[in-house]
């Protein structure tokens, strides 16, 4: 259950929602695209009360979700059929389909996979489709519920790739639900809940600075954030919010300089 939520996710943002099993990410998200209606409060998309039965299907057009596992948004046997059936079901034109489903073959880098079996794709293949799906849609956001977590890290790294793709480059609004911290750092803004509530939001510096409050909630902050607030934690005068290991290696170089130059 929710509580006392008050979030706006601004139109062409990144953002990232962090959280432990059952804090709630997963019915924000839901709630977010209209998917489940507030039994309190209201939500809106793009200005439109969600709990409005006349704007469902305007809603669903507008906000698009990808789910954890790809195989249940799959509908169809083959790659181009299965993205074909978003649009189809919306009446659209047949040349406005094609345009459409191959649009969104090469927006996920797949276009040379349009005839292939979707069941003998891998999994960050499978779930590129479901992304396709999604894009044919012509949605002004979408909403990642935990798409990365039955990946390898291959798969991983695809989709994130496609996340911040359609983020940096179309524009598109993305929220993406993850246990992994990695990914979240890519975000511009991340949200940590906890018992349905959020309890800190900001960027992801703000947030992994805070490692002692992630860690209160059970949550892991990526490994050289980690590894700079254990130094900071033994007497190294080093700064928190560290999030990529050329940063990290850059003020251990710094600090090192400093010393050499105090004891000189």
């Amino acid at each position: 259950m929710l509580s006392g939520l008050n979030v706006k996710i601004e139109k062409g943002s990144y953002t990232a929602i962090l959280g432990h099993n059952g804090c709630g990410k997963s019915t924000l998200a839901k709630l977010l695209c209209g998917i489940l209606l507030p039994t309190e409060g209201n939500v809106s998309v793009a200005g439109m009360d969600t709990a409005n039965e006349e704007n469902a299907f305007e809603i669903r057009k507008r906000c698009g979700m990808v789910f954890q596992n790809p195989d249940n948004q799959l509908v169809a046997s083959v790659v181009e059929e299965d993205i074909a059936f978003a649009p189809e079901n919306l009446g659209l034109a047949r040349d406005e389909i094609r345009r459409r489903v191959d649009e969104a073959l090469a927006t996920v880098d797949m276009s040379d996979y349009a005839r292939h079996a979707t069941h003998k794709l891998s999994g960050g293949q499978k779930q590129r489709i479901a992304i396709a799906g999604v894009l044919a849609m012509g949605p002004d956001c979408i909403i990642f519920d935990e798409a990365t977590a039955m990946l390898d890290p291959t798969g991983r790294k695809e989709i994130v790739a496609a996340m911040k793709r359609l983020n940096k480059e179309m524009g598109m609004t993305v929220v993406t639900i993850t246990h992994y911290m990695n990914e979240a750092v890519e975000a511009d803004r991340i949200i940590v809940m906890n018992q349905g509530e959020i309890i800190a939001d900001g960027t992801p510096e703000e947030i992994f600075s805070q490692v002692e409050v992630l860690h209160s909630v059970s949550l892991d902050v990526p490994q050289v954030t980690e590894l700079m607030f254990l130094l900071e934690q033994d007497g190294f005068p080093l700064p928190r919010g560290i999030l990529h290991a050329m940063d990290a290696a850059d003020e251990l170089e710094k600090f090192i300089g400093e010393q050499k130059n105090e004891r000189a």
